[in-house]
């Protein structure tokens, strides 16, 4: 006993120097992390994430890590145990099928509430096997074959948005098309989903705050995404919710009020929901099907994971996508004009129509295709790490690298590789070309170069977790774009401004004052 009371009575009197000395071991342990601490990169990120809690904060950590790439090569250290590849060997390994690489904590973050509880969903789960298995009975609603059957319900969306554009043509007004692309987004993405627009285009204006939500959700999961730890203090916090008596997000609230509304519909219409040549088989349609085909995977609840996972990746995404490629077309006159002539010439012949078919931007307009690339190789919508841990066995990084072993944080970010030599030249700078076959090089040559830039390509992801969505944004962006500029004449208002860009874990984008005037056709 005497011994403890002494010790109590020494830790007493230097509590101080007690603090500071366990601090400074936690310290010296995070800069000594066993394979990271050989990768350079910040000083301070050796020591704390706080390091790149703060970059990320300061709405610009694509811009840094490229700076650091350039200084540093293939790998950059940007935490105690977290660590940024640029290298395309190592990728393989770590987005590879069945390599064992799983999502991080950084992903819990961004599980919402519903009723005070986290909601996995397929973007968000870290369990591999549960993401296998909840994406098996849904994964044929996605395929491109089954999407094309949705067009005529994308035409209606474009129809209601070049309505709302034409009021500006009226008025001779200047347009902000960066928020219209949003509302466009949001509204397809609701008609798929549910077989009704959200409501965005005829409103012109954010529906239940759902945009501002998202826009929260974002700025809050990118950053505390860096500490996930301090997620269970401000949000997930058991206490908390019990004090609030749980909470659900306004997507989630939005999600399950559609959700009760078809169930409901549903057993009051049962012979007739029976039908399916009857009503247009939106994707609630798809999941409840799933429901009872696989009733032992697909409950309601999980019906309910799926509608907000359509809601959340599929619409703000989108809309990054679109204003990059519009963005960088009007500020290039020589693409512009280029690809006014594709469009114009394709039309005057009866190739393509008005609105643009999925299968006419495919067949009948490459430098449409080559340009969105681009747009998208430049600008892709996620802006940070695609984090994931080293398995059992740990990871040798090739050309050079250290061993990493298991247990550390690795991952790219799409800006990064994005910008890799593999992509030719002037990586920096938007040129179409680079997605098309040079003069004097032979298709041989050409096939190669190409495909290894589309291996290169993250804008989706990569590997096993590709964003399912993949084709639902894709059909949007290539029957918009060429519909829009074969129907208006598009100007920006300041075409020697830069737009205004904040990476919260995607990279949004405002400011994209435009002027239009409607083409008139013989």
């Amino acid at each position: 006993m005497a011994v403890i009371s002494e010790s109590i009575s020494f830790v007493s009197q230097h509590v101080g120097g007690v603090l500071f000395l366990l601090a400074a071991l936690y310290l010296a342990s995070n800069y000594l992390t066993p394979g990271v601490c050989t990768v350079p990169g910040p000083f301070l990120a050796k020591f704390t994430n706080l390091w790149r809690f703060l970059d990320v904060a300061n709405g610009h950590a694509e811009a840094t890590l490229y700076k650091l790439h350039q200084k540093h090569g293939d790998y950059v250290r940007l935490g105690p145990n977290v660590v940024s590849v640029r290298d395309l060997d190592a990728l393989k390994a770590i987005y590879g099928i069945n390599k064992g690489y799983r999502k991080t904590n950084f992903y819990h973050v961004q599980q919402q509430l519903a009723k005070g509880k986290p909601t996995p969903t397929l973007f968000t789960t870290t369990d591999e096997d549960f993401h296998a298995a909840i994406k098996r009975p849904i994964s044929g609603a996605y395929s491109m074959s089954t999407l094309t059957e949705f067009e005529p319900f994308v035409d209606k969306t474009i129809q209601t948005l070049f309505k709302k554009l034409d009021e500006f043509v009226d008025g001779n007004e200047i347009c902000d098309i960066a928020v219209w692309l949003q509302y466009y987004a949001f509204d397809v993405i609701g008609e798929l989903t549910f077989s009704k627009p959200l409501g965005f285009l005829e409103e012109g204006a954010d529906v239940d705050g759902i945009i501002a939500a998202l826009e929260n959700m974002l700025d809050y999961s990118g950053k505390i995404g860096q500490m996930p730890w301090l997620d269970y203090i401000f949000i997930k916090n058991p206490l908390r919710q019990l004090i609030q008596g749980g909470s659900t997000g306004a997507v989630a609230r939005f999600a399950r009020a559609r959700l009760d509304e078809r169930l409901t519909h549903s057993r009051s219409t049962a012979k007739k929901a029976e039908d399916p040549s009857k009503s247009h088989r939106d994707f609630l349609s798809r999941f409840l099907e799933a429901k009872k085909e696989y009733p032992d995977i697909v409950t309601d609840n999980q019906v309910f994971s799926y509608t907000v996972s359509n809601m959340n990746a599929g619409s703000d995404t989108t809309a990054i996508s679109l204003r990059a490629i519009l963005y960088y077309t009007l500020k290039n006159p020589r693409v512009m004009a280029k690809l006014n002539e594709e469009f114009t010439t394709a039309y005057q012949e009866g190739r393509i129509t008005l609105p643009v078919s999925w299968k006419q931007s495919q067949e009948e307009l490459p430098y449409l295709d080559a340009v969105i690339k681009e747009a998208l190789r430049l600008h892709p919508a996620v802006g940070l790490l695609l984090e994931r841990i080293v398995p059992t066995g740990g990871l040798q990084l090739p050309n050079g690298g250290p061993f990493l072993p298991a247990g550390t944080i690795v991952g790219a970010n799409p800006w990064i590789i994005h910008r890799h030599s593999i992509f030719g030249v002037e990586v920096d700078s938007f040129v179409p070309e680079r997605w098309l076959q040079a003069d004097g090089e032979s298709e041989t040559t050409f096939h190669t170069r190409r495909q290894q830039m589309l291996r290169a390509t993250f804008t989706f992801g990569a590997g096993p977790r590709t964003c399912i969505g993949k084709n639902i944004s894709l059909l949007e962006i290539y029957k918009l774009v060429p519909s829009l500029f074969l129907t208006y004449k598009i100007e920006l208002e300041h075409p020697d401004k830069d737009w205004q860009t904040v990476n919260a874990w995607f990279v949004r984008q405002k400011n994209m004052d435009v002027r239009l005037a409607r083409y008139s056709f013989p």
